[in-house]
């Protein structure tokens, strides 16, 4: 009976799940980031990581518009149904979303496939062939069918709040994908002497394999727990008239915003790809410093970005069903916490993880992902310096837009969204060839900043909402990323700095080091102030009391 409870009050809590779906990202993630080190080394030369770059931002931007829409709307619905007790309806939910992914996956294959070409001669004007990631691009193309499917079901997982399958299944998924592409691109290259850009192939359809995969394992974990739903569903005590034409009308309607905010939203890396060669270009760069900049924005930035950025996808899953539930019951008193619990923990742990990323860059670099020369390492940390910024902003910015659909802000989450993608779109190419890769850091700052603002103010104007003690955790999480840098500092005035000379494996151990002082000494700061103890619920006093207990 206790575990019954401990595993409700885990459901009931939006921190809990957030966290649980952000741990299973950022494994996913981390493995990602372990096996780019090896794949790295096989894509070869910095054309062949532009082609994976290129193929992968657009791919992930498709990919995002699909998971933004109707998974959060499966969500939406699973959560607000079986709120009701209504487990019926629930099922029907998932069985009517899996044959709408399965269109909707099937139409976006063929559409990305018939328009490959196209979209590559556009898109690509560097110094390899644009043919090359025309097949490419069609390699990425069969994803796209699988993974809405396997979004659909984890959609229903997330409503029902059980982010444990949830994230388990995201870090199954990524193994999968690092063992398929390591494997089939070291057997293409090395055992057969391929060309290395059968490493760029396998790298794109390594997506369909994993997502297979993880599709297989959630039918596994129904088999066990869709015989509780169904029980459940036989013992509902009212009889609910289903209608496919109400359902699907629902389904549209929560899933259209999101995906309406997804499509402008993630348009940023886009609209970065699409101008980037040109505008380095009028800014008067060579070719050799185009694909350098190029091929580190396009595949390092976006690895290492991914880093802190796993809490708006963690974060935007547990949103949904937490707030859902708590409007279904008119308790705005728990919606005001949620939207500060939020807000308040992705601070905590996105300012100090992103600004890491800025003090750390060049050993990141070096130890993950060493440009073709030495000589350019420098180059490439300065470039992961000044995105560490957007990957602050790319972190807060889909979590703030969620909280307002979530919370029935959707036209107002649609416009200012629309309204940062205008200011992109407009900023981008006038202030790369002004300032060159920078630039794009001003015009994402710029144009991110002002939808945030305008859409806390409505948040705050709407729900409420006091920000009060949220603007003094921050003051003390900044202070901690001073304690975080001048730690990091001493650290490198010691010589403990990972830099080329100290060799790729001396590198890492300094950089963990170094590292790991440095977070230690940010969070025995934030603790003084209280900060793990009310965001975390992370208070080692009353650990040590339960294990004295115990």
């Amino acid at each position: 009976m206790k575990d019954n409870t401990r595993s409700t009050k885990r459901k009931q809590s939006i921190v809990a799940g957030a966290l649980v779906s952000s741990a299973g990202i950022f494994f996913a993630k981390l493995i990602g980031l372990i096996y780019a080190i090896p794949f790295n080394n096989i894509l070869g030369t910095n054309v062949n990581v532009e082609y994976y770059a290129i193929t992968q931002s657009l791919y992930m931007y498709l990919l995002n518009v699909c998971q933004a829409g109707f998974p959060f709307a499966i969500a939406t619905l699973v959560a607000r149904y079986t709120t009701k007790g209504d487990y019926k309806t629930s099922i029907f939910v998932k069985k009517l979303s899996t044959r709408l992914m399965i269109s909707l996956g099937f139409v976006m294959m063929l559409l990305f496939m018939l328009f490959s070409k196209p979209i590559a001669h556009m898109m690509y004007d560097g110094a390899g062939s644009a043919d090359d990631l025309r097949w490419a691009f069609v390699g990425s193309s069969f994803a796209l069918f699988f993974v809405p499917i396997l979004s659909s079901m984890r959609g229903f997982y997330q409503g029902l709040k059980e982010m444990e399958i949830y994230s388990l299944s995201q870090v199954l998924e990524q193994l999968a994908n690092a063992s398929f592409v390591l494997i089939a691109s070291s057997i293409a290259v090395y055992i057969f002497h391929g060309d290395h850009i059968w490493t760029v192939y396998f790298g794109v359809f390594s997506t369909s394999v994993a997502a297979i995969t993880a599709m297989i394992h959630l039918k596994f974990y129904d088999r066990k727990r869709m015989k509780e739903i169904r029980r459940l569903a036989h013992e509902q005590a009212f009889e609910n008239k289903i209608e496919s034409r109400e359902i699907l009308k629902e389904l549209l309607y929560v899933s259209i915003p999101f995906m309406l905010i997804a499509l402008l939203g993630y348009s940023d890396s886009i609209i970065n790809t699409l101008f980037l060669q040109k505008g380095l270009k009028g800014h008067g760069l060579s070719g050799s410093e185009i694909t350098l900049i190029s091929s580190t924005i396009n595949y390092k930035v976006v690895k290492l970005m991914s880093i802190p950025m796993v809490l708006a996808p963690g974060f935007s899953s547990a949103i949904i069903p937490h707030i859902t539930s708590a409007i279904t019951q008119h308790n705005m008193k728990q919606v005001r916490k949620n939207i500060r619990d939020c807000i308040d923990i992705v601070l905590y742990i996105a300012l100090p993880v992103s600004f890491c990323l800025y003090v750390f860059a060049e050993p990141l670099i070096v130890t993950l992902f060493p440009p073709e020369h030495a000589k350019d390492i420098p180059a490439v940390a300065q470039i992961i310096r000044w995105f560490s910024i957007v990957a602050f902003l790319d972190t807060m910015t889909p979590i703030v837009t969620n909280l307002m659909v979530a919370t029935g802000l959707r036209r107002n989450s649609v416009r200012n969204t629309t309204i940062q993608v205008v200011v992109k779109f407009a900023l981008s190419y006038i202030m790369l060839v002004k300032f060159s890769y920078q630039g794009l850091v001003f015009s994402t700052v710029i144009s991110a900043m002002l939808n945030i603002s305008i859409s806390l103010y409505e948040l705050t104007k709407h729900h409420d909402i006091q920000w009060k003690y949220t603007l003094h955790r921050l003051f003390v999480i900044l202070c901690g990323c001073g304690i975080l840098w001048i730690l990091a500092q001493l650290c490198f005035h010691l010589g403990l700095r990972g830099n080329y000379e100290a060799g790729r494996g001396m590198a890492f151990i300094q950089m963990a080091f170094a590292g790991g002082i440095s977070c230690i000494g940010y969070f025995a700061f934030t603790y003084v102030f209280h900060l793990p103890q009310t965001l975390l619920h992370l208070d080692f006093a009353v650990l040590f009391k339960k294990r004295k207990r115990g």
